[in-house]
């Protein structure tokens, strides 16, 4: 009877529960309905009010914040590439289209429109068409004019601005307040304040910020920086709220380029092309040569002072070709033509070519040969005029010979004779390892894209006809950075710097992220053959066959280089065709810059003459050698400049002689020189105590020391310069190595930071 009773009340307990169940559902049900015919109530009146705010914010708040890219500097902080603000006026046709159901619809798109037209010169009825325009009237992206300044932007939120305090009219403000959709988009446009200047040095960023040559495209990932993000979102409240994302911009680059050295370059490297290029009057460049290439370095850092060739572009319009092809050339262009037209005009000479050097490498294997012991400076040689190596006879430039000679004749007469007689006495195996050691057949690591190892003959492929012809700059290939890096350590003390064209990496406070100056990578030759050959240089250039390169008032030492050329088509030496050469060092007894010229098949008769590289050097060293506090020190005679071809008025204006001396106190000076009063003073024009002029011109320092004479001795010139004969027999290079850039121990300086601090604990 109890069991009966329990389970009537679980019955009666169970349908209490499913009607309480029920009611709750139906009240639950209830309420939906009520927010549903809310939010359809909501909808029907301020639908389009919250939809345009939600675009707004969707436009406004999510978006992306570029990064600045950083900026490149000169060495002495002169911008050459920097990124300037500025803006895209984005119209949001949507938010606009948004009214198209209202009365006022067209109220909207007149007012908008008319903004447009009033700030910025666009026309009306062209905005009102894109507004209107089915194919765009959703789009909530239509950029209608690109790159505003700040100054425009901030112009138009002056106009439309409803501040309070503005006076207005009540139909101004009306309108105003209709002007909707309008918005702007930042951005940033890389600008090259020196145009073409250095422009193969500095390259060149696209419209998406990506460097493409030079500087640009080689520390691309340090200048670019890191965008960052504006985005909204709802919390766990619903309510909308905006983070910020700050973007990192790009690290500056200090580079070694002087601008007054690189202008002082560009400038003698234009005047060539004008007296020797060909005048079409079709309006393209003038080319003096197929190609000229100088390239002035610091040998104390390996820091690139200034660098150019002639086939400089606009750096604000790197596509821009008409400079050197016709309209009609260009129409005819196919699409890979044309790329490689560009290629070829923004490629740098300097780093990406390899060619034959010829006879400026004779002062690195003479210093090579004095280094390993193979000759000494006493070491005879006699020159008949050529050698029969094995079956091939190879001659001299002098095809008379020039007799007997001693090592010094051996640099001043550029003897081919003497210099095969050199490589014969090192052997294959050590001339191979020291044009290892000076870095010919690597790569330098300088710090610019696409960089040639030239082409070297191996231990196992050299035999005698190449050791010979290798031996005075024919038979292999190099760069110019490889040459000039390699001469620099000849002169300079025997230290090999690795070149680099950038000094110092900075954030955008100017904090120093890094600094590059001065890797010295290994020592080629001791100080003393240093000073052996610095000796044989300054005598070449004051009585060899690079007098025309003498720079009036200046010491100044280097070498001529004359290289037959070969003929891409047959594979042999190419008569009458040459690439000439100079590289020189200046104070040659403590040499502060180096530069290297090429003139490549220049536009004349007789290319086989370096006078034409040397008149380069000349004129190039006359300007930047005073510019560098570097002052005269040598008398200027008469029969020097009617070599020169040069009056009075062409030279530096009051020369002054310096030297080295010692006070009575034991300081130590350097740049002393001898001022009007015939006193001896320090170059901030402070007596040198204890020092004085003898009656015979002689300058004696305070230890008794002749440390110089005042007046300098005139030399007699040998009318007889660059002779040059043909030698069709000569071994050819090897065939071109790109190179492999783990083949040379050298430090990547494009390396980020954090990497560069790794590399440098280890």
């Amino acid at each position: 009877m109890a069991k009966g009773n329990n389970t009537k009340k679980e019955r009666r307990f169970t349908k209490k529960m499913q009607i309480k169940l029920l009611a709750v559902f139906a009240f639950i049900l209830f309420i939906l309905v009520i927010l549903l015919l809310r939010i359809a109530h909501i909808n029907v009146k301020s639908g389009k009010r919250y939809a345009k705010q939600v675009l707004s914010q969707e436009n406004y708040d999510s978006k992306t914040l570029y990064s600045r890219r950083g900026e490149i500097q000169d060495k002495n902080g002169r911008l050459l590439a920097y990124s300037e603000k500025q803006y895209d006026v984005v119209l949001d046709c949507y938010a606009v289209n948004l009214h198209e159901d209202e009365e006022k619809y067209d109220e909207y798109v007149d007012a908008t429109a008319e903004v447009l037209e009033e700030v910025f010169d666009l026309d009306k009825s062209e905005i009102k068409d894109i507004i209107k325009d089915e194919k765009k009237k959703y789009s909530q992206y239509q950029v209608v004019l690109e790159n505003i300044t700040e100054d425009q932007k901030d112009e138009y939120e002056e106009y439309v601005s409803l501040d309070e305090d503005r006076e207005l009219s009540d139909e101004e403000r009306r309108k105003l307040e209709k002007v909707t959709g309008i918005w702007f988009e930042e951005t940033f446009v890389r600008k090259y304040p020196m145009n073409s200047l250095a422009s193969n040095v500095i390259g060149f960023s696209n419209e998406v910020g990506d460097g493409i040559c030079g500087l640009e495209s080689y520390y691309d990932e340090m200048l670019k920086g890191t965008d960052g993000r504006v985005f909204g979102y709802l919390n766990e409240n619903q309510e909308y709220q905006k983070r910020t994302i700050a973007p990192q911009n790009g690290y500056t680059l200090q580079s070694t380029i002087d601008v007054n050295i690189q202008q002082i370059i560009e400038k003698y490297i234009a005047e060539f092309d004008e007296e020797y290029g060909t005048d079409h009057d079709d309006g393209t460049a003038k080319h003096g040569a197929k190609t000229v290439g100088v390239v002035a370095m610091d040998p104390n850092s390996g820091a690139i002072l200034g660098m150019a060739t002639n086939s400089s572009f606009d750096l604000n319009d790197p596509y821009d070709l008409t400079a050197w092809y016709t309209p009609s050339e260009l129409k005819a262009m196919t699409n890979e033509e044309y790329v490689e037209a560009l290629n070829g005009m923004w490629k740098n000479f300097c780093v990406t070519d390899g060619f034959e050097p010829g006879s400026t490498v004779k002062p690195i294997t003479v210093a090579s040969a004095l280094e390993c012991g193979a000759i000494t400076t006493e070491t005879p040689f006699y020159c008949d005029g050529g050698e029969l190596v094995t079956d091939t006879t190879i001659h001299c430039d002098n095809v008379y010979g020039h007799g007997e000679e001693t090592l010094a004749d051996a640099i001043k007469n550029s003897c081919n004779d003497a210099l095969m007689a050199i490589g014969r006495a090192m052997g294959v195996s050590r001339f191979v390892e020291y044009q290892a050691l000076f870095n010919f057949g690597k790569i330098t690591g300088i710090d610019l894209p696409n960089e040639a190892t030239g082409a070297v003959y191996t231990q196992k492929g050299m035999n005698e006809v190449e050791l010979a012809t290798c031996s005075f700059g024919q038979g292999f290939t190099c760069t110019m950075v490889q040459e000039i890096a390699a001469f620099c350590s000849v002169v300079n003390g025997g230290y090999y710097y690795q070149p680099h064209v950038v000094d110092k990496i900075l954030d955008e406070d100017g904090k120093v992220i890094r600094s590059m100056d001065s890797l010295l990578l290994k020592q080629t030759i001791s100080a003393d053959v240093s000073e052996t050959l610095k000796g044989y240089l300054e005598n070449a250039v004051k009585n060899g066959t690079g007098r025309k390169s003498q720079v009036p008032g200046y010491r100044t030492g280097g070498k001529t280089g004359t290289a037959e050329k070969i003929n891409p088509e047959t594979g042999k030496r190419w008569a009458g065709k040459y690439l000439v050469s100079f590289i020189g060092a200046a104070p040659i007894n403590d040499p502060e810059i180096v530069i290297y010229v090429i003139v490549d098949e220049p536009n004349v008769a007789d290319q086989a003459v370096s006078t034409y590289a040397q008149t380069i050097f000349r004129k190039i060293a006359t300007e930047v050698l005073p510019y560098m506090n570097i002052y005269p020190t040598e008398e200027v005679t008469d029969e020097l400049l009617n070599l020169l071809g040069l009056s009075r008025s062409d030279i530096v204006e009051d020369t002054k002689q310096t030297f080295d001396a010692m006070d009575s106190y034991g300081n130590y000076h350097t740049r002393v020189y001898v001022n009007e009063a015939g006193v001896v003073v320090a170059s901030d024009g402070t007596p040198i105590e204890g020092a004085y002029v003898r009656d015979d011109g002689t300058v004696v320092d305070a230890y008794a020391n002749e440390v110089g004479v005042v007046e300098g001795q005139s030399q007699t010139v040998d009318k007889t310069l660059d002779p040059k004969v043909d030698n069709p027999d000569m071994a050819t290079p090897p065939a071109e190595d790109t190179g492999d850039p783990e083949d040379s121990a050298v430090w990547d300086a494009a390396a980020n930071p954090a990497e560069m601090d790794d590399q440098e604990a280890d």
